[in-house]
């Protein structure tokens, strides 16, 4: 399995035409993949000093790798025939390889202040993404606008993992929480500081301002990047800091479970009023965040494997969706659903691969994202019925914009004023497509590595 992948890789990267320093960080990547893939993962397993994975940390690192060659595959303005587009002596290939290496190396420390360095690191990469590659000079203050949301969120965690480590004596995750360390605190109101980076991250709805406006301006690299590997930060550090401190349910959660659930159907209410093809994105991809954050404070451990499923479905599913919107941005030059219509009369086959990503973003059997949600749903109804009648009528919303967007954007009269005749659109939007759609429906027949 460990040379079959490598192969693929290196497939894929001698067709984009990478240079040595996207050679040399992927290969560490895939490499690190491979020595984590060699052992047991039924339990948390400490690899060196520094590394330690389970079945979880080895799935966001398999979805990281994933989506890096998704969104390079589709960027067909950076990377034209094979060549890189080099743009003051860095490329957006270099810069989405840097994002992956650290994205990589967050999943995989066993240290949590190796966990937080990498953490912030990512910020860096992400932001001269924006800021260079952007498409609107707006693109400054969304990237600013970023930068400020997550750091200033970060320091409380920072000054609880420098106390804890003073009082722990070590700043091992395993390790501390083998010796108990963490049963001397009441972790309820300390949980709340040091998650508050991560609900920032992931985001809940409140926090949420920063993801609309760095989607709208990030190329589509950057945005396929951000729904699908950055947002996963927040869930995968929250379900970390879980294991870890042994917090238990208190009236404190419960209020975090309330309050993201119900700003997940107040975003998918807002996504149905949303004239802008990447805000519309965003403010779904809020949604699904929502949900499984709130199943994952269900403190139920089907709650905890539905997150994780959440976390992987929606990470392949919304990046194809931002390759969808920048392909119709390309034929029609304008991101308002408003002037992108008649796709199903232009390019029969991109309508197809629009339904089948919208229908599969609603929960459409047997995708992953159909057992996630009904997996989430059913955490919640355990837990409280009301919750779980919130849960069901944010599935239903889903439902309701998602066909929205797909009937606004495929059918209709082509505007002659946009429509640009000849344009022939390039063939990667649908091999990544395609291969999106083989991993959400393929999924369903290995569950158990998914549900961890």
């Amino acid at each position: 399995m460990s040379c079959v992948l490598m192969l693929s890789v290196s497939c894929i990267l001698w067709g984009l035409g990478m240079n040595e320093v996207g050679w040399l960080i992927m290969v560490c990547a895939v490499a690190l993949l491979v020595v984590m893939m060699d052992c047991p993962f039924n339990f948390y397993i400490l690899k060196s000093e520094w590394l330690g994975v389970d079945e979880m940390s080895v799935l966001m690192v398999l979805l990281c790798l994933l989506v890096s060659m998704m969104s390079l595959v589709s960027s067909t303005k950076e990377v034209k025939n094979g060549f890189v587009v080099l743009m003051s002596g860095w490329s957006v290939v270099e810069m989405v390889m840097f994002i992956c290496l650290g994205s990589v190396l967050f999943f995989s420390v066993c240290s949590w202040m190796d966990f937080f360095f990498f953490f912030e690191f990512s910020l860096v990469p992400t932001f001269f993404l924006i800021l260079k590659w952007g498409y609107q000079p707006e693109r400054l203050q969304a990237a600013v606008f970023m930068l400020l949301y997550t750091v200033g969120s970060s320091l409380p965690l920072l000054m609880s993992l420098v106390y804890f480590w003073s009082y722990i004596k070590s700043d091992n995750m395993l390790l501390s929480k083998m010796v108990g360390g963490w049963k001397d605190f009441n972790m309820n109101w300390p949980w709340l500081i040091m998650s508050l980076s991560f609900l920032v991250k992931l985001p809940v709805y409140g926090a949420h301002a920063w993801l609309p406006k760095a989607h709208v301006e990030a190329p589509l690299s950057g945005s396929m990047l951000l729904a699908g590997v950055l947002l996963k930060f927040g869930g995968y550090g929250l379900i970390r800091l879980m294991w870890f401190s042994e917090v238990t349910n208190s009236t404190i959660i419960l209020f975090v479970l309330v309050f993201s659930l119900w700003g997940g159907v107040l975003s998918s209410g807002v996504c149905s009023c949303q004239s802008d093809l990447k805000s519309l994105i965003a403010y779904s991809s809020i949604g699904h965040m929502a949900l499984g954050l709130s199943v994952l404070l269900s403190f139920y451990s089907v709650g905890k494997m539905a997150c994780v499923c959440v976390l992987y479905s929606h990470g392949i599913c919304s990046p194809i969706l931002f390759s969808l919107a920048a392909n119709s941005y390309e034929f029609c030059q304008s991101r308002s659903i408003m002037l992108s219509k008649g796709i199903s009369r232009i390019f029969p086959v991109i309508s197809g691969v629009w339904f089948f990503f919208c229908i599969l973003n609603m929960g459409f059997p047997p995708s992953l994202n159909f057992f996630s949600e009904v997996y989430s749903v059913g955490g919640l109804l355990s837990l409280q019925w009301l919750l779980g009648l919130m849960g069901g009528l944010m599935c239903l919303m889903t439902g309701a914009y998602c066909l929205i967007l797909y009937s606004l954007v495929n059918h209709g009269v082509v505007s002659s004023m946009v429509f640009k005749p000849g344009l022939n659109l390039s063939y990667r939007y649908l091999v990544s497509s395609v291969f999106g759609g083989v991993l959400l429906l393929g999924g369903t027949l290995c569950l158990d590595m998914f549900f961890v």
